[in-house]
């Protein structure tokens, strides 16, 4: 069959327009791309195999700057904060972007381990056993309704054999408090009764407590991100208070805290999925495995936020160690107290 000279295109493409303006603001075109919103001047428009290529090559291609950040970002700390404060930004993913991004990540890789549910240690076989009150029998059931079904037939015989351990007259003070904390026998010593705010207090831990403790969690649980973003400028102004001769700008502590917090979402999701992968596979190592690779995690952690401190404020090394050590602290208090916070809050807007 002879040749046309003629093949089919690839994709359907629109002429260059002639008009020397942007189709996108219209500004005057002074080369391939616009100088006023940087798109180019063809105008095509792609097959579906077209995008789904132009994704993937966004995405893997190595010249691209999401690896550009991920990579210093989880090896080298400090390096992206520091590119980023001298004006090396195009190179780099815009850090508050990053940091969503890896948050968001965080959270979709968390639900791949399920929480564990930890019951009582087994009783103890040479101690005196009592009698079980009905009573503390009847909240304990209620108690273990609570758990999820495949638990509870030896969480029972834990709990019935921790029980029997306990003078009948007492243990259902004991269950009391076990399945309320938030119950008049359980805080009557812990919280005075003249003391202020006693009464709201009760009604918050009453509801973490209650019926209502699934959806409490279950509402704390969502709003956790919230809870870390709002962490960030509490860290920030600790970081200003740390360092309040360096001539530093807020933003720039804040900055700082955003790449850490960043490296910690990635780092944690990474953890995630290795542990969910090699539960998967599965074996008499995986457990060991899984414990292994958390403990070099959380070993390595915080040798980045020093190395990193390091490298980002360039103190001398006993100076660092003793921000460093401060800083450990106010983490502690900040992450408490935000989290008290956001438990409150969540706890008293519950219906």
């Amino acid at each position: 069959m002879p040749k046309t000279g003629l093949r089919k295109p690839r994709r359907f493409q629109l002429p260059v327009p002639t008009t020397g303006r942007c189709l996108n603001c219209d500004a005057t075109l002074t080369g391939k791309y616009c100088a006023q919103c940087g798109q180019h001047v063809k105008h095509h428009v792609h097959s579906t195999r077209a995008v789904v290529a132009e994704l993937v090559e966004d995405l893997f291609h190595t010249d691209h700057r999401v690896w550009h950040t991920l990579i210093p970002l989880l090896y080298r700390p400090g390096e992206v904060t520091v590119e980023y404060l001298r004006g090396k930004r195009a190179s780099y993913t815009p850090p508050f972007r990053l940091y969503l991004v890896l948050s968001l990540l965080f959270f979709l890789t968390n639900s791949l381990n399920p929480t564990e549910v930890v019951v009582a240690p087994a009783s103890n076989p040479a101690a005196a056993v009592h009698a079980l009150d009905p009573a503390a029998k009847e909240k304990l059931d209620a108690f273990i309704e609570r758990l999820d079904a495949e638990k509870r037939p030896e969480a029972r015989r834990r709990l019935e054999g921790v029980l029997r351990e306990i003078p009948t007259n007492k243990q259902v003070h004991v269950v009391e408090g076990m399945a309320n904390p938030c119950s008049v026998n359980a805080l009557s010593e812990a919280l005075p009764e003249s003391m202020l705010g006693r009464e709201q207090l009760l009604d918050v831990c009453r509801k973490a407590t209650g019926e209502t403790s699934a959806d409490l969690e279950r509402a704390i649980t969502e709003h956790v991100p919230q809870m870390m973003f709002f962490l960030l400028p509490l860290l920030a102004l600790f970081g200003k208070l740390l360092y309040i001769g360096s001539r530093r700008y807020y933003a720039e502590h804040l900055l700082f805290f955003v790449h850490f917090h960043a490296f910690f979402f990635l780092i944690a999701a990474i953890n995630n999925v290795l542990g969910w992968l090699v539960q998967t596979i599965g074996g008499s190592l995986a457990d060991y495995a899984s414990g292994l690779m958390t403990t070099a995690m959380v070993i390595y952690i915080p040798i980045y936020l020093y190395r990193a401190m390091r490298r980002v404020y360039a103190q001398r090394r006993w100076v660092t160690v003793m921000k460093f050590t401060l800083l450990m602290g106010a983490y502690f208090w900040c992450v408490l107290l935000t989290f008290a916070g956001l438990a409150a809050i969540t706890a008293m807007i519950l219906k």
